[in-house]
């Protein structure tokens, strides 16, 4: 937990400090007092917004989704089990227990608000009561009461203003116009600094929010059993795929994304496999090794505001095993040696994967190093173009389950694995949507994405979704494509054959007439230049 701490605040002072030499950079620039005047209505704008946030969140709660929040004596009739928790923490920390609400909603999720913590709310779904038992849900609310005894409100408030005080620097000199070209260079400079520091401050605040949930899993691992939060992560993802959809629900779970006690982009696709555990507990484990043993795991984690699920179990392991407690039921350490993880293997793949990404990176520097800059955007295709085999292999596809996919520990995000699926497509990706050309693929074994591209690009996307796609829904049948993995698994559709036709697409068709116009582009552009032939 010590190291956590520490990663917060050494990430803190990170972006205190890169606030502080880009503003003293821009005054120095500018030789003005007006950011300086900007900054401070910044921060007082958002000391007002903090200070209103919970009664305009409790408001906004009210009116879309029908929260109730509870008195003290009807938490105690209807869930004691939480009830107990939120005054046990509440006597231990010397502040009052926070207010419970409550929304009518199957998805299963949960999250917490407020000012400090004698003002704070922790809000549950009726659907971590119905998925979850007591001991798991008291496990969820543990994880909430964490976010409020470490005061997290506060530390990710103060984060959130700091990157956006370099966003302000950077949108101010933007727009400042010097008649001193000295003054003027100075100033591009200092908001080009300013716009890069904004982005990574980004990532900054990203991995300080990941960050503070590993320290609330802490604090609960405290307060239940790790075991028991462990389970209610799996169920939770299994829950918000399982669940019916709505305007309502999928506003819920996207407006709250970095409130909850998972983040919902995710949770989805586990949940999608999870119903196979039913059969095979150990599936679970499988479907998680990507998370705690593939390099490119670290990259798809970089734009979330949770840490991938696989390793926040990972962690309630280890804490579980120095605390001596029991974690029989999701064993990723054992499912590593079974499957026989080959750590050396996964970086030299992922180097040789980033390599080809970088490809036409470097074709179009060594033609433009060989003094043929204009031609850069043409060797930079024509590559793009020569990968495209590598990245949707061709021949025979592999018969396999969805369960079998998601234990591929080795999956790529960019190398294809030509498949074969028995099932049936079971609805949208984007359920609701009558235009959706996506699907959720079911086998025996679980349930998958397949995502549609058509050779005609957007355009063809919406006349499938349109048209061709509802017929097939419900209907057995075969999926044919690409594999491959990234926040969760899905198949790149080559071919979806049902009772009612054939569903096709061809992804590398789109690719490889986008990289042929540049390519054909940029040779007549070339070729107009005068004097084109001296370029070479």
């Amino acid at each position: 937990m010590a190291r956590l701490y520490f990663a917060s605040l050494v990430t803190l002072t990170l972006l205190a400090g890169m606030v502080v030499g880009i503003v003293l950079a821009a005054m120095v620039a500018l030789g003005e007092v007006d950011l300086t005047i900007a900054l401070a209505l910044t921060l007082v704008i958002n000391l007002v917004l903090f200070l209103v946030s919970p009664w305009f969140t409790d408001l906004m709660l009210r009116w879309i989704n029908g929260v109730e929040f509870l008195d003290d004596a009807t938490v105690l009739t209807r869930y004691p089990h939480v009830h107990r928790l939120i005054h046990e923490v509440g006597r231990d920390y010397e502040f009052t227990a926070p207010s419970i609400g409550i929304i009518p909603d199957r998805n299963p999720t949960a999250f917490t608000y407020g000012l400090l913590r004698s003002n704070a709310r922790v809000v549950l779904t009726n659907g971590i009561f119905e998925f979850l038992s007591e001991d798991e849900t008291r496990a969820v609310v543990g994880h909430e009461l964490g976010h409020i005894v470490n005061r997290d409100f506060l530390v990710m408030t103060v984060a959130g203003v700091l990157v956006q005080m370099l966003f302000q620097v950077y949108a101010r000199l933007s727009r400042v116009r010097s008649s001193d070209s000295k003054k003027g260079n100075a100033l591009i400079v200092v908001a080009i600094g300013a716009y890069i520091l904004y982005q990574i401050g980004i990532y900054m605040l990203l991995y300080l929010s990941r960050t503070r949930e590993y320290l609330a899993d802490s604090f609960s691992a405290e307060r239940v059993e790790a075991r028991h939060l462990a389970n209610a992560l799996v169920k939770i993802a299994y829950g918000i795929a399982e669940a019916a959809d709505s305007d309502a629900t999928r506003e819920l779970l996207a407006s709250t994304r970095h409130l909850g006690v998972v983040d919902v982009k995710s949770a989805g696709p586990l949940g999608l496999v999870v119903e196979a555990a039913r059969q095979s507990p150990g599936v679970v484990a499988d479907a998680m090794l990507f998370d705690c043993y593939n390099p490119w795991a670290k990259w798809v984690e970089l734009a979330s505001t949770h840490p991938l699920t696989g390793k926040r179990i990972l962690e309630l392991a280890e804490i579980a095993d120095r605390k001596r407690q029991p974690f029989p039921d999701i064993d990723i350490k054992g499912a590593a040696k079974r499957a026989g993880v080959d750590r050396a293997r996964l970086s030299s793949q992922f180097l040789s994967e980033i390599g080809v990404l970088l490809l036409p990176v470097l074709a179009a520097l060594v033609v433009a190093l060989l003094g043929a800059l204009a031609l850069a955007p043409a060797a930079a295709a024509a590559a793009w173009l020569a990968t495209i085999p590598w990245r949707y292999p061709q021949g025979a596809p592999e018969k396999t389950t969805v369960v079998r996919l998601m234990g591929d520990w080795a999956a790529s995000p960019v190398r294809g694995r030509k498949v074969e699926l028995e099932g049936q497509p079971i609805g949208r990706a984007n359920a609701g949507s009558i235009v959706g050309e996506d699907l959720i693929f079911a086998d025996r074994t679980g349930r998958i994405a397949a995502d549609f591209r058509s050779m005609l690009g957007p355009i063809g996307d919406l006349f499938a979704g349109l048209a061709r796609v509802k017929k097939h829904i419900g209907q057995q049948g075969r999926l044919i494509g690409w594999f491959r993995r990234s926040t969760g698994g899905y198949v790149i559709l080559s071919r979806l054959a049902t009772g009612k036709g054939t569903l096709s697409a061809r992804p590398t068709f789109w690719e490889a007439a986008v990289m042929l116009l540049i390519i054909a582009g940029t040779i007549w552009l070339w070729l107009s230049m005068p004097a084109a032939t001296t370029l070479l």
